[in-house]
Order: structure tokens, then sequence, then C-alpha cells
């Protein structure tokens, strides 16, 4: 009886420590993790289904907004613990706060588009394009215009929010918008069509993690986690696109056979910055400046925090 009751005390104890990051997780604080509602975040919503950011012992409470730079915006107001959006919105938001970006969780080149006219045959037509200021929209159409010796006076940039996009295409009040998906997808069902990527104009997006700058440093275990989490999600992403496309639908009601489409433009991927990236965000910060759109350019040395995701 002794021994049966050591054994039973043992296997007690492995339960109790193989279980301990999940019970960790339920009973710490959440923290707040802001995403938007489109197939880029595509990694958080199935962490959030499959309950991997208990299992990396984390407490995580999604919070879904419009776009990525609404997102930032509720990291500076204190609303949330982790910002998630791509490289130029949250630059801008670190001009004016403590913003630390510590990981990404995407990249493409293929992801924005844009979607113009069906008259449209060359960039060089275009007269109106709409753009999300602050945005990759907008540093992807400054890209266009640069690429194309398109003088900056001859068109003009209207600004718009991505779901105004494909009607005002369709009414004529624009000629083309560079977005990211599904406002192309959208685009074209209302009669436009795509006529380059970001890529093709010296673009490829990556999709930041942020947080404020005093949580960061107090809260690195947790940082951590939440990456460890999302590559996990990201290997089931790039296995079974189904089942991650299934996820878009659940969370953010775009058709499962249109989130498979969308998600083939991205690749799924958690992994620290090169000095590529870092190349390439200094290029972000000298547009920004350039057009009074921070007041200074930004050390993006700074502001990307390394070593935060080593990989297996």
């Amino acid at each position: 009886m002794r021994q049966f009751g050591r054994m039973a005390a043992w296997l007690l104890c492995a339960v109790f420590i193989s279980a301990s990051p999940a019970v960790h997780a339920q009973g710490s604080e959440p923290v707040k993790l802001a995403v938007g509602v489109d197939a880029a975040y595509v990694p958080m919503y199935l962490a959030k289904q499959r309950k991997l950011f208990e299992k990396h012992g984390v407490n995580v409470e999604i919070v879904q907004f419009t776009q990525g730079g609404d997102s930032l915006d509720a990291l500076v107001a204190g609303q949330v613990a982790v910002g998630s959006a791509a490289q130029p919105t949250t630059l801008i938001r670190a001009a004016r706060a403590d913003i630390k970006t510590f990981g990404i969780f995407g990249q493409s080149g293929t992801y924005i588009k844009l979607l113009v006219k069906p008259s449209i045959t060359d960039p060089k037509q275009l007269k109106k394009i709409g753009i999300v200021p602050g945005s990759v929209s907008e540093y992807a159409t400054e890209g266009l215009l640069t690429k194309y010796g398109i003088d900056p006076k001859s068109v003009e940039l209207v600004k718009l929010g991505p779901p105004e996009a494909p009607a005002l295409l369709a009414r004529g009040d624009i000629d083309g918008y560079f977005l990211w998906e599904p406002w192309p997808t959208n685009g074209v069902k209302q009669g436009g069509k795509i006529l380059l990527n970001s890529g093709d104009v010296g673009f490829v997006d990556n999709m930041w993690l942020s947080a404020e700058g005093k949580w960061l440093a107090s809260h690195q275990t947790e940082a951590k986690a939440i990456l460890a989490a999302l590559a996990e999600a990201c290997e089931i992403v790039r296995a079974n696109p189904n089942d991650a496309a299934a996820a878009v639908q659940k969370e953010v009601k775009i058709p499962a056979a249109t989130a498979l489409e969308i998600l083939k433009d991205r690749e799924c991927v958690v992994r620290d910055f090169t000095a590529e990236d870092m190349a390439s965000y200094d290029k972000i910060a000298d547009f920004l400046v350039s057009h009074k759109i921070t007041p200074v350019k930004l050390d993006v040395g700074k502001v990307v925090q390394k070593g935060f995701y080593s990989g297996k």
C-alpha cells in the first residue's frame, strides 16, 4: 500500500508539473493583444482557438480592431498591452509614444495590392489614388509614384478608410488604391482589377508585435511566450491551410474559400530582425519624416528590440 501511495503521489506531481504552464496562464492577469480583422492576423486567431497561448504559459485576451493602426492607437492609449501592425503604421506611433517592437509574425510582398478601374492599363494613367494615411497603403503608393516616375503633383491622394475603398472605386471617385486584403478582393468583386503588388514597387510588409517600453521591460517572459505560441500557430498555417482559413472565417467572417486564397499571399512566420530588415525600416523612417508624418527621423534601432525570438 505504501508503494502504491508513493506511486500515486509521484504521478500526481508529474501531472501538476506538466500542466503548470497552463495553470499559471489561467491564474495570471490577461495580456490584452490588439489585432486587426484580416487574414494577416491568422496566427492570433489560431492561437486563441487552439489555446496555444495557455500552452505556452501566458494568458492572452485577443481584442479586435478595424485595422492595425487602430490597434496601435489602443496601445498608445493604454487600453491594451500589445499591438500588431505593419512597419509604417507602427513607426508613426513610435514617434509620439514609447513603443518597442519585439517580433515579426508574418510577411509578404503580394498581400498588399494595387486595385484599379478596368480601363487602367498603366500606373501613369492614375489621377486619383485612395490611401489610408500613415499606413502601408500610403508608403506603397509613394513607391509606385517613384518607380514609374509619376509627378506627385499630377496625382490627387484621396484619404479613406479601408472599407470605403471598393465602393469609391466602383463609383469612379478614385482610379485605384493600394490596400491589404480583403479590400483588393472585394474591389475585384465590384468590377475592379489588380494591377500590381507592393513587392512590385519595392515594399515587403512585415507584421510587427509591439508593446509599451516599460511593459516590455518588465514582461519579457510573457512577450517571448506570445511569440512562441504564434510560431506554433504558424506551423499549423503552413501545414494545414484549410484549418487556417477556417480560423479566419470563425473570427472575422471572411468566407473560408476566400480566406484560403488570400492566405496564399502571406508567409506566416515568426522570426527576429535581420540587418536587411533594419535597412528597409530606415528607408521607411526617411519617408515618414520627408512627408512630415513624423516631426523627426526615428532611430529604428531604438524602436526595434532584437532577441525575443530565437526559433527552435
